[in-house]
């Protein structure tokens, strides 16, 4: 297929063999790029990740990967993941240097037809419920359902009508590129509320989790100051698309509710879309929090968790503990 301006690309499935290109597209991305595809200040893709990422069952889990056809170098992946019998939730990324090109447009019609061909009937994407001018958008344009969901509004596009559904996936790219389809770019704006501070420990303590053994001393830090004070705990770990795995965070939660509960304290999970400090912050907000525990990174190796709970601790509107195990950081 061909580009607006004839340059020649090809889109296929992602394989294993992609890993090293699509480590290597990562450098090939602004920060401004890989914070807004990505809902974090991410550098690099881990192992796990690149696993995740080119590890697809072409069924539940979709991607397509552009690539410019003289070179074969790559250029862009689209994916989708299945939420749902006949529901999935699609992710784009383009390099900078072939943004606005029509690449986008190429991989998300390709993703859609993809999507057809494995039985799923819709499209649904997250768009925040602050961002007024990208969701009245969508209403002009009609068939599109929009549901809210917390500080997000769910955007629903019907797949069943391809010639329809090109159109608004279309504008889906665009409002994705401006960054209104961002959980992230709400994180300031939710705190401008100004909601009164809960006073000591407030009605909850929240705790906020990664894929890591340092999240275990974060969750039993909670669970002592909870059992003290007879407060239940809410765990909160964050869904990226392009990122992470759902399966994984969802084990990762569930062993936190069991180990809080074998300690005695009342505890829930809550599994959230985006960005982990407005995740977190989110939570803490809605359940009247008093204090909001996160592991602290390693001492020698603070990198981008350092960044995510620096911006917790410097906009929650209660106390912020970082937990950090002396022994597990040397």
């Amino acid at each position: 297929m061909r580009l607006k301006d004839g340059t020649k690309i090809e889109i296929r499935p992602i394989s294993p063999d992609d890993r090293d290109a699509l480590a290597a597209g990562m450098d090939r991305l602004s920060v401004e790029s890989r914070y807004r595809r990505f809902f974090a200040p991410v550098s690099k893709l881990s192992e796990r990740q690149l696993d995740y990422l080119t590890q697809v069952d072409h069924h539940a889990h979709e991607a397509l990967v552009a690539l410019e056809a003289a070179s074969g170098e790559g250029i862009g992946v689209a994916r989708f993941v299945r939420v749902d019998e006949d529901t999935a939730e699609p992710a784009i990324v383009v390099v900078d240097d072939w943004q606005r090109r029509g690449v986008g447009t190429l991989l998300l019609e390709s993703l859609a037809e993809r999507a057809r061909e494995e039985g799923i009937r819709r499209f649904v994407a997250p768009v925040l419920a602050e961002n007024e001018g990208a969701i009245a958008t969508f209403e002009r344009l009609g068939d599109a359902t929009l549901t809210p969901m917390g500080h997000e509004v769910e955007l629903s596009v019907d797949l069943t009508e391809p010639a329809r559904a090109s159109s608004l996936l279309r504008e889906l790219l665009r409002v994705a590129a401006s960054g209104a389809v961002e959980p992230a770019r709400s994180l300031w704006q939710l705190l401008l509320r100004r909601l009164p501070a809960q006073p000591g420990f407030g009605r909850a303590i929240v705790v906020g989790i990664d894929p890591s053994v340092r999240s275990q001393f974060a969750i039993d830090c909670a669970a002592e100051l909870a059992a003290r004070r007879e407060l239940p705990v809410h765990v909160v770990a964050a869904h990226r698309l392009l990122l992470d795995d759902r399966a994984e965070i969802e084990a990762d939660l569930a062993g936190a509710e069991r180990r809080l509960a074998n300690q005695g304290v009342e505890a829930s999970t809550h599994l959230q879309r985006g960005d982990p400090a407005l995740s977190i912050l989110y939570v803490a907000v809605r359940e009247g929090a008093g204090l909001i525990v996160l592991a602290g990174p390693p001492v020698d190796a603070p990198g981008l968790q350092s960044q995510m709970w620096d911006a917790v601790a410097h906009n929650a509107q209660c106390s912020v503990l970082i937990a950090r195990e002396r022994d597990t950081d040397r």
